[in-house]
C-alpha cells in the first residue's frame, strides 16, 4: 500500500500528513526536527507500517514551509497543537518518534498528557541542555560547518540540497530561534524523571548539534530508558543509519507489545 498524502486545516494553517496503514493496531507518531519535512521519516514508516498506522506530521513554518499557528508562541505550545492535530485525525493514543526538535514536542507530550503516549522514541532530541556541553547555533555557522555537524558524511548529503531547500532551513531555524527566546522551560532535564512512558533514545556518535553526553543525561534521566549509540551517524540517525533504527523501532515496538 502506497504512502498517503494528506492535508488539513489546523489552527488556520495547512498542516501536511503522511500515512502508511498495515493491518496491526498500533499507531506511532513521527516528528521532524527544524526545517526537516515530515518525509524524513520514510524509510521507517514504510517499514514498520505491518504494525499499524504510520502518521508523519509535517510542522508548518518549521519545516520550511508556511506558517505557524498563531496558537504556537513558544515551543511548549508545539506539543499542544499536535495534539489538536491528532484529535483531527482521530488518534486519542500512540507511540511517539521524534528527531531533534520532533524528540523535544514528543518529550513534553508525555509530560503533559502522558495516558495518549504509549511509548517514546527519541533520536537525536532537544530539550535538555547540560552546563558543560556546547550547543551550537548553527544559524551562525557557514553551511559547510553546518553540514558537518548533522551528518557523519556531509558530502553524501550536500549534493541533494538545492539553494531553496537551503533558505527554507535557514527560515525555519529563525523560526525556531524566536520561539526558544519566548519559551519559559528551554530545558527539561529536571523533569525527565516524571516520564512514564518506556522510551527507546537513539543517537548519533558524532552528533555535532545536540552531542552524545545529552543523549546519554536523556537516557539516564528517564526511569524505563534505553540508550542506542549508532556509529556513523551524527544529528539525523533515521537517515544515515534508516536500517539500524527501523530494526531498534520494531524491537522497541515489540516490547512493548510484550508488556
Amino acid at each position: 500500500m502506497r504512502m498517503k498524502r494528506l492535508k488539513i486545516q489546523q489552527d488556520g494553517q495547512i498542516v501536511t500528513v503522511y500515512e502508511q496503514n498495515g493491518a496491526g493496531h498500533r499507531t506511532v507518531v513521527f516528528l521532524h526536527g527544524v526545517g526537516s519535512t515530515g518525509k524524513v521519516w520514510a524509510y521507517q514508516m514504510r517499514g514498520l507500517r505491518e504494525a499499524g498506522r504510520m502518521i508523519g506530521i509535517e510542522l508548518p513554518g518549521l519545516s520550511g514551509l508556511g506558517e505557524l499557528p498563531d496558537t504556537v508562541q513558544e515551543l511548549s505550545d508545539l506539543a499542544p497543537f499536535v495534539f489538536r492535530v491528532l484529535d483531527a485525525l482521530e488518534v486519542w493514543e500512540a507511540v511517539w518518534v521524534g528527531n531533534s526538535l520532533g524528540g523535544r514536542i514528543a518529550l513534553e507530550a508525555s509530560l503533559t498528557v502522558p495516558e495518549r503516549v504509549q511509548g517514546l522514541v527519541l533520536a537525536c532530541s532537544a530539550g535538555v541542555l547540560l552546563p558543560e556541553v556546547h550547543v551550537p547555533n548553527l544559524l551562525e555557522l557557514p553551511h559547510s560547518e553546518m553540514d558537518r555537524r548533522l551528518f557523519w558524511q556531509p558530502e553524501l548529503f550536500q549534493v541533494l540540497q538545492s539553494d531553496e531547500s537551503r533558505a527554507a532551513t535557514v527560515r525555519a531555524r529563525h523560526l525556531y530561534d524566536q520561539l526558544a527566546a519566548r519559551t519559559r522551560a528551554i530545558d527539561l532535564c529536571d523533569r525527565l524523571q516524571e516520564v512514564q512512558a518506556k522510551a527507546l533514545v537513539i543517537w548519533g556518535e558524532h552528533d555535532g548539534v545536540i552531542p552524545l553526553p545529552i543523549g546519554a543525561a536523556v537516557a539516564a534521566g528517564i526511569p524505563d530508558a534505553q540508550l542506542l549509540v549508532l556509529e556513523r551517524s551524527a544529528h539525523v540517525p533515521q537517515i544515515e543509519q534508516p536500517e539500524r533504527v527501523l530494526d531498534a523501532i520494531a524491537t522497541f515496538l515489540t516490547e512493548l507489545r510484550a508488556e
